[in-house]
Order: structure tokens, then sequence, then C-alpha cells
């Protein structure tokens, strides 16, 4: 069952105005109508919820792509799922949601702007208000990116106090920790692979600010994750020009998920699901990282006990890599007892739930 969080908006807007005298409420059964008295011309009045709910993923999202201003509210992303989910959110609201499509252009062909439009237009069942064209950036997304946005000074007030709410909660939860993350690896998450082996090293969240990512790393400690690597530091225009970087634009910085069991921690809490690329991206290369290889090849040992010895003659590993049936029984994967005067080793149910769950992916079908 999905989590949200629930905001009495009657009270959260007469504590955002209660120090000015411009605005009247009126009050509904399910509803508010909120009027903004102006000195000239006609008062502007818009109807809100009485109750808004918000999920933890949501949430993530819009502090991961989202612009909260004085004034307006804008989102943007290039992925459709990421889009409908925030759009699910945005709608209860009941105000005009605007849009517009942005496309980088550099080296595509004719066709490529009115493709971009026709998918958004089908998938999410709109209209494209305007486009914005980038001639001077090669297209990294597949349909370009899309813009929601609300224009309202008294929402974006609300919005944003919504947000801080929510992130003091989520940091004390770990239900909703879950979900917010999943939002944050949508829209700030980089799958870093290594050439050579082509397994996955490192999973990066973008964030700028030091406040940030300590929020962040408040968040994945709170559902288990231990951060092994110090932040990737922001690196300014200026300092990438001194440094002479192929880039001049510089490099926001992150927080730096390392490790095995921080990598099979996102799989199990299927962190990376609102975005299928990143997703796939995961999947495919976590198959490659040595742990994987060893947990996937003692499935033969399933029906039996097993000494050191018997593993090592099995796995062929040898010295300090036997350390790694260590660290699974660590972690809980494998059983032992000491019996007479030697231990003997079991796999356990966690060992088959995650080992279903690893071969069960397409990527490990192919590869075998």
């Amino acid at each position: 069952m999905k989590t949200f969080l629930n905001y009495n908006a009657s009270d959260l807007i007469k504590r955002l105005i209660e120090k000015e005298d411009s605005y009247q409420i009126v009050d509904f059964k399910d509803s508010l109508k909120i009027i903004k008295k102006r000195r000239w011309g006609k008062d502007a009045p818009i109807i809100l919820p009485k109750q808004i709910k918000i999920s933890p993923e949501v949430v993530g999202l819009i502090v991961g792509e989202g612009f909260i201003g004085e004034r307006h509210f804008v989102f943007a992303n290039s992925n459709e799922r990421v889009i409908k989910t925030v759009k699910e959110f945005l709608i209860q609201l009941g105000l005009p949601i605007r849009n517009y499509l942005e496309i980088s252009i550099k080296n595509q062909s004719k066709n490529f702007i009115k493709e971009c439009k026709d998918f958004w237009e089908k998938n999410e069942n709109i209209k494209i208000e305007r486009i914005r064209l980038r001639k001077e950036f090669n297209n990294t997304t597949e349909h370009g990116t899309i813009h929601l946005a609300l224009y309202n000074t008294l929402v974006s007030k609300l919005l944003k106090h919504i947000i801080e709410l929510s992130k003091k909660k989520i940091e004390k939860n770990k239900k909703l920790s879950i979900g917010y993350l999943r939002g944050i690896l949508a829209a700030e998450g980089n799958i870093n692979v290594k050439k050579k082996t082509k397994c996955v090293y490192m999973v990066r969240i973008s964030a700028s600010k030091k406040e940030e990512r300590e929020h962040y790393k408040k968040c994945l400690e709170r559902i288990g994750m231990k951060i092994y690597c110090k932040d990737m530091p922001t690196v300014t225009k200026e300092e990438s020009k001194i440094k002479k970087w192929k880039t001049a634009k510089g490099r926001a910085g992150a927080v730096i998920i390392s490790r095995w069991e921080n990598f099979i921690k996102i799989l199990e809490l299927n962190l990376l699901e609102l975005h299928k690329d990143k997703d796939k991206k995961f999947r495919k290369y976590i198959l490659n990282n040595k742990f994987t290889t060893l947990f996937l090849s003692m499935d033969g040992l399933q029906k039996k006990r097993f000494t050191m010895k018997e593993f090592q003659t099995y796995t062929r590993l040898s010295g300090r890599s036997v350390g790694r049936l260590l660290t699974l029984c660590k972690k809980g994967y494998i059983g032992r007892r000491l019996i007479k005067n030697k231990y003997i080793y079991t796999l356990n149910k966690k060992y088959f739930d995650l080992l279903n769950r690893l071969t069960s992916s397409p990527f490990f079908q192919s590869s075998t």
C-alpha cells in the first residue's frame, strides 16, 4: 500500500497569511476558497482542497528536480513515469497546470521535434503549449524534457512549506525515507559503471549544497545504508577553469553510495523503480560485481552443509578472496554453526530470496 503524508491545507494557509490582510478565506465542506484582495482590478480567487496528500516519492522528485520560486512552481523531467507521478499530485490542487517542452536539437533530424511533441501528447494526454529549442546542446534525452508549472504566489508558498515539513518527517521514518529516496534517485541519481569490468562501482546522488548532502545521508542511514566514501565536492565554473577541465561548467557535489551491501539494498528496496532506464542499467551491471558472481555461483551448495575448505574447493577461491564467505555470513545470507570444533555453513532463506531476485532479471537470462 502506498504511503502518503497528509496535510491540513486550512491550517497551513492560515499560518502563511496570518500577517497579511490581503487574503480572505471562505470555508466549504471539502475545499477552501481563498480570495486575494487587490487594490486595483478584480479580486483573484482560487479553490484548494482542505486536505493535501503527497507521497514521499513526489517529495523526493520535487526536491531533486523541482523549482519553487516566489510566484511559481516548475518541475522538469524527461521520464514519462516521473512526469505522470508529479502531475497526479499537482492535479489535486485544482489549478491550471501549464507546460512546455524543451528539446536539444543539435545533430538531430528535422522530424525529431515532431516525434518528441507527439510522444508527450499521446502518452500524457496533454496539449503541448510551447516548445523551446536548444541549439547549443547535443540531445541526451529520448523525447525531450517536459516542464510542468503552476503560477500562484500563495500556492508556491504552500508547496515550499509542505516540502520543508515533509523532509523533517522523512528523516525520522524508515518507510518514508524509502519512498523519498526513490524520488531522489530518479531525479538526481547516477549509476557509475567501470569500463574494464563493466560492473557498478558507485551510485551518486548529486547535491551542490553540503546541507543537502547531509540530509540525504541521514535518509540513507535511516534505511540501513552505511556511507563509506567522502562526499564528492562541488566544483564551481571558476574552479573548473583553474583546474583546466575539458568542460568549464563545473560540477555539482554528490553523496557517494559504494559497496555491494548497499547496492543490494538498492535492489531489495526497489529504489530505482521510478526511473526505468536507471533501473535497467543498475540491474544489468550489478550482475558483473565480484560479490554477485560469487553469490550466484554458490547455488550448487544449496542442498548441503559445507565447511570453509569445501567452499574453497567449490568456488576455487583462495587467500583474501575467501573472506567474501565471511562477509556474506555477517550480512545474514549464510548460516554458521560450530559443530565438533568446526564451523559448518548453510545457505538460508535470505540467500534464496536474493538469488531469486537476481536470477529473475532479464539480463541474467541473457548472460547465461
